[in-house]
């Protein structure tokens, strides 16, 4: 019996013709329209939207492929963000192939195994079911690579960086990495493209925090593959840019597209036409690790007792205040290499939330629950997301601050937690004291230890987290994986908790 796992097509006949003979016509028509690209890229931007409005966009990126030898395999991590399932991390699915009307993708389960050891990325299909990011891409891949396998991932709420670092974990010389955005999403065609042009700036520049800040519906991926371009000394180059008023659209509500191509800086080696980079220093990282007190997911190898938090300078919740007063305000916020050069204890890897309540109402939540680069870059960041990114609530104004309260969590290393039975689990968990982790089925979800004061019944806990992961309420009972963590919170001062 055959017990292959398929993700079945599920935009053909909608984003691209669901007639086989059609969609490959189609695509190498787009390509036939594309102009001729000297060298084969080590990575690409694409857009993912309808082939008749982003198709051509496309091409001209997947253009630089007709190069590669058909009977040399290539493995193609392929990333795009979650629009249709809310994710914390990333997910790689649980799929032997990928289908669409031009055959069956092979899915290649070592980079697929690689990455899902990593605690923010999971085996979730739901993820990948309906989402067209990763799908749109693979006809123009089965047309102008032929023999290749992909690495399928789908991201929510994780921060470019870490990303990056996912990325460089697993990636190998050869290996071929493919962001699908969009770019900005209905404005007039006037203002999108002058939006358009910051996010095309930022990228050529290779600048992942300017890119942060963009309405690329794929920044994270995108921040994550400037960084990795800044690490192995990647140039891009501007493959095409334009918007649905230029190809099948209105002009009074437009969505931006663009694609790049990447080639090694080293040796200066020749590149395709288009404007060169511009190396900046700092690096830096895209949007933050945003996980909120509700959800989340993580699960690492360890001992069974959480080691302390990492020390830090007082004043946290202050520095955020400081950091959101001068953003919101329009201005420049603080600079976390200024911070990390007056307090060296901010310069350690650190993993933070920050949360923002007004009269005892949560107003904001985002964190991070792996140590994953500085904590004064974690803090700044997930201050700034707390305010203007968190999905419940609508940005913080300028106005909202001054009534707004700030708390700092700073998180230990999440630890496993084993234990005998359902039982045993609810007599050694420390209510007030312990963050909880719980995995099953491929389903992942957190709690920060401050949900116990809502939730202080270990039961009603535990349901709650397993329903938060989209299980059963009584899931937790047999088989659930338990790690926990603690927290040291940082009230501003004059206020105590």
């Amino acid at each position: 019996m055959n017990n292959e796992r398929v993700r079945q097509p599920a935009v053909a006949g909608m984003f691209y013709p669901k007639e086989s003979k059609a969609l490959r016509a189609m695509v190498e028509e787009l390509l036939e329209q594309s102009p001729p690209v000297a060298n084969e890229p080590l990575a690409m931007i694409v857009p993912h939207a309808g082939f008749i409005y982003s198709g051509l966009t496309a091409a001209h990126a997947y253009k630089g492929l007709t190069h590669a030898p058909a009977s040399a395999p290539r493995r193609v991590f392929l990333l795009g963000p979650s629009h249709r399932v809310w994710l914390e991390g990333a997910s790689v699915g649980d799929y032997d192939a990928y289908l669409t009307p031009l055959g069956k993708i092979p899915v290649d389960r070592e980079g697929v195994a690689c990455l899902a050891r990593s605690p923010d990325v999971s085996r979730d299909e739901a993820p990948h079911r309906l989402e067209h990011a990763l799908e749109t891409q693979l006809p123009f891949l089965q047309v102008t690579l032929v023999n290749f396998r992909i690495v399928p991932i789908v991201y929510g709420e994780i921060s470019g960086g870490h990303l990056a670092d996912l990325l460089e974990a697993c990636v190998k010389p050869g290996d071929l990495i493919v962001i699908s955005t969009d770019l900005s999403h209905y404005h007039p065609y006037d203002e999108a493209r002058r939006l358009d042009g910051i996010s095309n700036q930022a990228i050529l520049a290779r600048d992942p925090k300017t890119i942060s800040g963009c309405e690329a519906c794929g920044r994270t991926g995108v921040g994550a593959l400037l960084e990795t371009a800044r690490r192995r000394r990647w140039r891009p180059v501007l493959a095409d840019l334009r918007n649905s008023g230029d190809t099948a659209g209105e002009k009074n509500r437009v969505v931006g597209y663009a694609s790049y191509l990447f080639y090694s800086d080293v040796g200066r080696g020749a590149s395709a036409a288009g404007p060169e980079s511009r190396t900046v220093g700092g690096g830096g990282v895209a949007t933050p690790a945003a996980i909120n007190p509700a959800g989340g997911s993580i699960q690492t190898d360890g001992a069974a007792t959480p080691a302390a938090p990492p020390a830090a300078s007082p004043g946290l919740p202050e520095l955020v205040r400081a950091h959101l007063a001068a953003s919101l305000a329009g201005r420049s916020g603080l600079v976390a290499e200024r911070l990390m050069e007056g307090a060296p204890a901010l310069a350690r890897q650190g993993a933070c939330f920050v949360t923002l309540t007004q009269r005892g109402a949560l107003r904001g939540c985002i964190g991070s629950l792996v140590a994953h680069r500085p904590l004064a870059e974690d803090l700044l960041e997930n201050g700034l997301s707390a305010a203007l990114r968190d999905p419940r609530f609508a940005p913080l104004t300028a106005d909202e601050l001054a009534g707004t309260e700030i708390e700092v969590s700073l998180l230990t290393p999440p630890e496993p937690f084993p234990y005998r039975d359902a039982a045993d689990l609810l007599a050694r968990l420390k209510p007030g004291v312990h963050g909880v982790i719980l995995s099953k089925q491929g389903r992942r979800a957190t709690f920060l230890p401050q949900v116990w004061e809502q939730l202080p019944d270990p039961v009603a806990f535990l349901g709650h987290l397993c329903r938060k992961a989209g299980l059963d309420g009584e899931s937790w009972r047999e088989g659930a994986q338990i790690q926990v963590y603690t927290v040291e919170k940082h009230l501003e001062q004059g206020r105590k908790g």
